[in-house]
């Protein structure tokens, strides 16, 4: 059985009777987040467990992509396309999300060559009477009609779909059975009492086996609105213990073949070894009988935990404790279990035809093809049952990113396009192309291209297409991408007010004077955009991405949240966001004289972050790595960041969980940046103006110069101080809860790499002679 996720968490009052009602409230900025995104597990209201499902079983996304597709199809100019998609999703109702820079990223970062479009997560709130969605005056609703659409009954089309999981269930008498195998037993109750009893009653999942399970008949109303009369039976309880994978892999764990692999441990018939790794196998160990019916029973105190949870077989006895061959066999020790995984992968689980399991070969990450991964025991609502890998991208035009006229990117783009396919043909080189086959003149009237100066853009042309066969690869994307915002804001004081700018605006403040020989400026953005998408996920350690000696590496294998293949792959969700912010750009100049004249000082402090590379076996290392290559830089404008947002709430009233920070830090001789953005988003404390009008020159001296005052003092002092090392890791060291620590979702490192002391201590601090 299928379950409505909404984009919006409300508390229902109703009784959940019926398939359509059976939806459960989501933020929808949480479904690409580290909680809610494809392949997590979420409790819903009535205590079950959904998995949501892979972004294929999205109607509105296979609806998107499906039309992407035909005109893909009928049109070979990519920006034609881009537009005709506009068009289309926005037709319909759905926010169209325009930001060319982030889908060029995620083509390259994830491999999807024909990426054309991002879908912003269609906002649905749920009726507080019936649990079901408010459509009748939706604007997705009322744009369908609008084009002769069908805009009646396809609500759940623009909703996100889950399926139960895990798919044992049991009733109030312990009978454990699959969520298949009571629908089964509920279609056979409905055959009984047709008319009072329905297949969409099965929802919350519905006891029709238990002599007890049936309560009363209620008075309800059919479509039509006439009275009619339903059958209420008991729910099921869904048992909340998984078996998860390193790889992102996720599976159930089959009770019966556990009874018989836990019995005959028992009996010493298996060595204490032994830990599991063929219990997914019917051919090694198998399940206890032909024909299993197990029953789960618990101790009414479970004061001994696991120990107090028995299971046995009705059919075989198995379990049952009747004789020496057939002990009780409780769940004690199941920790330990570590089958060896089978690869399944039950979010792209068909739910119009849940037959079979998707799966795929699971070896060890960076191990040998036979090194098969093994799997682990974890509860339901674990921590280290869902990792969601994201990205977010703040809106730059793409001719501020790369730093070129629009019209040279479109014409890159598609002489790249036309080349490569000349080449499948001919093999011909770009030189020869170029001057045998390319005519500008023609080239510039086919795609409507109108440079200011044709001379020199045939000129700029003839670079970009002769130098892209020996390109500078980029080691680092995610620094190039960040670099490119950091560009935009550092090499210019404000942007004229064009469509293509659209989304983004800023100026430069004066500087007061007292600020000067710190930063090179500081700028108010009143107008921004932040997009954010899910890229894949993992489960039992987070993907942490490290960089060694400018060499990128990923710590795990991160499981897509797309089912089809990539090149079949034309848009994918996401939530943008509009808002506004401060932008601090330090003096490179300041820092390296201030770490020159503190040298002594600041080797001795930052020593154990700094004297050797990080162990690659150590947790953390993504963390340790970062401030292992950016060094003392890295715990400057870090725990610059945080005072600021810290003194923006208590200086202005704004909650740090209503601002967010986005660090511009690099140590690279070529994308050397020495930078943070202070922004706050759409509807949160700040963003009608509030927070840019805190830039104003006469303003923002007087925050830092607080902020900072308020740093040389701390609740927890001395020891806080004096700290060698505190927080996940120990890396911050005078820096606490109640000095330095923001809201989770304000900083971008876990709020690791923190010191105030380098800000404000008297000796070394970087600020000192401003307090």
């Amino acid at each position: 059985m299928s379950q409505k996720l909404q984009s919006k968490l409300i508390q229902f009052k109703m009784k959940v009777l019926k398939q359509n009602q059976y939806n459960q409230g989501v933020g929808k900025y949480k479904l690409l987040s580290s909680t809610s995104g494809v392949g997590s597990i979420i409790t819903t209201k009535l205590g079950s467990y959904v998995l949501i499902s892979d972004i294929n079983k999205w109607k509105f996304i296979k609806w998107a992509n499906s039309k992407i597709e035909i005109i893909r199809t009928k049109n070979a100019d990519d920006r034609k396309v881009y537009e005709l998609s506009k068009v289309e999703i926005s037709n319909r109702g759905l926010e169209f999300i325009d930001d060319l820079r982030f889908i060029k990223f995620i083509k390259s970062e994830k491999k999807l060559e024909n990426l054309v479009c991002l879908i912003g997560i269609p906002h649905m709130a749920l009726n507080e009477s019936f649990n079901t969605p408010n459509w009748k005056n939706h604007p997705i609703r009322t744009a369908l009609e609008k084009t002769g659409e069908q805009f009646e009954g396809v609500s759940s089309h623009y909703m996100i779909n889950g399926t139960h999981f895990p798919k044992w269930f049991k009733n109030s008498d312990g009978e454990l059975k699959l969520i298949k195998e009571w629908f089964t037993i509920w279609e056979k109750e409905c055959r009984k009492y047709p008319d009072t009893l329905k297949f969409d009653n099965f929802s919350p999942p519905r006891d029709a086996l238990s002599k007890k399970a049936f309560i009363r008949e209620l008075n309800s109303r059919n479509e039509d609105g006439n009275p009619i009369k339903i059958r209420e039976y008991k729910t099921l309880e869904q048992t909340n213990l998984i078996l998860i994978c390193p790889n992102g892999h996720l599976s159930d764990i089959p009770w019966a073949n556990y009874l018989r692999w836990k019995t005959e441990k028992y009996l010493r018939s298996r060595t204490d070894e032994d830990k599991g790794e063929n219990l997914m196998s019917n051919e090694m160990i198998g399940p206890c009988c032909s024909n299993p019916k197990l029953k789960w029973t618990e101790s009414k105190t479970k004061s001994e935990g696991y120990g107090s949870i028995y299971i046995e077989c009705n059919s075989c006895g198995l379990g049952s404790g009747s004789d020496k061959d057939k002990p009780k066999i409780n769940l004690e020790g199941i920790n330990s279990l570590e089958p060896y995984c089978i690869g399944q992968k039950p979010w792209e689980l068909d739910i119009e035809n849940p037959t079979l399991t998707p799966y795929e070969n699971c070896f060890i990450k960076n191990g040998k093809k036979d090194g098969r991964e093994k799997m682990r025991i974890a509860l339901v609502t674990a921590n280290n049952v869902y990792y969601a890998n994201g990205f977010s991208s703040l809106f730059i035009p793409m001719h501020l990113a790369e730093n070129k006229p629009k019209e040279l990117i479109d014409a890159i783009n598609i002489i790249e396009k036309k080349y490569t396919k000349y080449f499948e043909r001919t093999a011909i080189i770009r030189y020869e192309y170029w001057f045998s086959k390319f005519d500008l003149n023609d080239f510039l009237i086919d795609n409507d291209i109108n440079p200011e100066n044709e001379i020199v853009f045939k000129s700029q042309l003839e670079s970009e297409f002769l130098n892209t066969g020996n390109p500078i690869d980029i080691v680092d994307k995610h620094e190039e991408y960040r670099w490119q915002e950091y560009r935009c804001f550092s090499t210019h004081s404000t942007l004229p007010d064009i469509v293509e700018n659209k989304g983004l605006r800023f100026k430069d403040i004066n500087l007061p004077n007292e600020l000067t020989d710190f930063y090179k400026k500081i700028q108010q953005l009143e107008e921004l955009k932040v997009t954010n998408v899910q890229l894949d996920f993992t489960r039992v350690k987070p993907k942490e991405r490290i960089v060694v000696n400018g060499i990128v590496q990923e710590s795990s294998i991160g499981q897509d949240i797309f089912s089809i293949d990539s090149k079949e792959l034309f848009t994918l969700p996401a939530n943008e966001t509009l808002g506004e912010g401060l932008f601090f750009e330090f003096s490179n100049k300041q820092i390296d004289k201030w770490i020159s004249k503190n040298i002594n000082d600041l080797e001795n402090r930052f020593e154990r972050y700094l004297n050797a590379v990080p162990n690659p076996n150590s947790q953390g290392l993504s963390s340790k790595m970062k401030i292992y290559n950016n060094k003392y830089k890295y715990f400057l404008i870090h725990s610059f960041s945080h005072m600021m947002m810290r003194e923006l709430e208590f200086s202005c009233g704004y909650p740090t969980a209503s601002l967010k920070e986005r660090l511009y830090i690099s140590t690279n001789l070529e994308k050397n940046m020495s930078g943070v953005l202070i922004y706050t988003a759409e509807g949160s404390e700040g963003s009608m103006g509030g927070l840019v009008s805190q830039g104003e020159p006469e303003k923002i001296h007087e925050i830092i110069k607080k902020g900072l005052k308020r740093l040389i003092n701390c609740s927890s002092d001395p020891l806080c101080w004096e700290s060698e090392g505190q927080g996940i890791f120990d890396l911050n060291l005078s820096s606490c809860f109640s000095c330095s620590l923001v809201a989770e979702t304000a900083c971008e490192e876990m709020n690791l790499g923190l010191d105030r002391r380098v800000l404000v201590d008297q000796d070394f601090g970087y600020f000192k002679n401003i307090i």
